[in-house]
């Protein structure tokens, strides 16, 4: 997946560097000199010198055909610009903004500049989901690993789509505890429907989550 990261500081290298490894093609939007050469140095040319908060700076960069921006730069006025213009100016599905200041992060969902964290860490599992999209994602483990609590995105060819929770028949050792859908979160019973786009919360025993993958996306792994 192509993504790019705007600001090349010690979020954006650490970032860079971490999905390069992971093997996405990456590009670095930053106008600072001295970073620019650290991070040609370290890492190699994926560099876009300018400024990622314009429409001019993301177009050098490629963002009509980037799968996520990523604006990690250290003002937060800069990542939530950047975000707005990648989903304005060049339809990105998706922007991940740094927030700085936690106080911010309620503004920067009103005006919808994509998901809003402030860990770099959390920055780097939110992109590297967009890969892995179909797969359950691990939130926590209870019981020394043997109990996860998983979440999964119903893709819309998704073999339980349009099925009521009662009509299936889910793993022993499986529950589904929560629906996110369109922002709001449902508590399922058996009357609730799965749609495709739905983000699904379960338990599952861990010797069972490849018999709940199998049931929800239809793979087993």
């Amino acid at each position: 997946m192509y993504v790019i990261v705007v600001g090349g500081g010690k979020v954006g290298y650490y970032l860079a560097k971490t999905l390069l490894t992971e093997g996405h093609e990456v590009a670095v939007i930053e106008k600072d000199p001295a970073r620019c050469r650290k991070i040609e140095r370290d890492i190699g040319d994926i560099l876009v010198i300018g400024d990622g908060s314009t429409p001019d700076g993301l177009e050098r960069a490629g963002a009509s055909r980037a799968g996520v921006v990523a604006a990690v730069t250290g003002q937060d006025e800069t990542n939530l610009v950047a975000c707005q213009v990648a989903k304005t100016f060049f339809q990105v599905s998706r922007t991940i903004a740094r927030v700085n200041n936690p106080k911010n992060e309620a503004l920067f969902h009103a005006l919808g500049a994509g998901i809003a964290v402030s860990s770099t860490q959390r920055i780097t599992d939110l992109i590297q989901r967009e890969v892995d999209t179909r797969k359950l994602q691990n939130l926590l483990t209870f019981e020394a690993g043997e109990v996860n609590l998983v979440e999964v995105d119903l893709p819309p060819n998704a073999p339980v789509a349009g099925h009521k929770l009662a009509d299936l028949r889910l793993p022993q050792g499986s529950l589904l505890v929560a629906v996110m859908r369109s922002g709001r979160l449902i508590i399922p019973d058996g009357r609730t429907q799965l749609l495709g786009g739905d983000r699904l919360i379960a338990v599952s025993q861990s010797d069972r989550e490849a018999d709940l993958t199998r049931l929800l996306l239809g793979e087993g792994d």
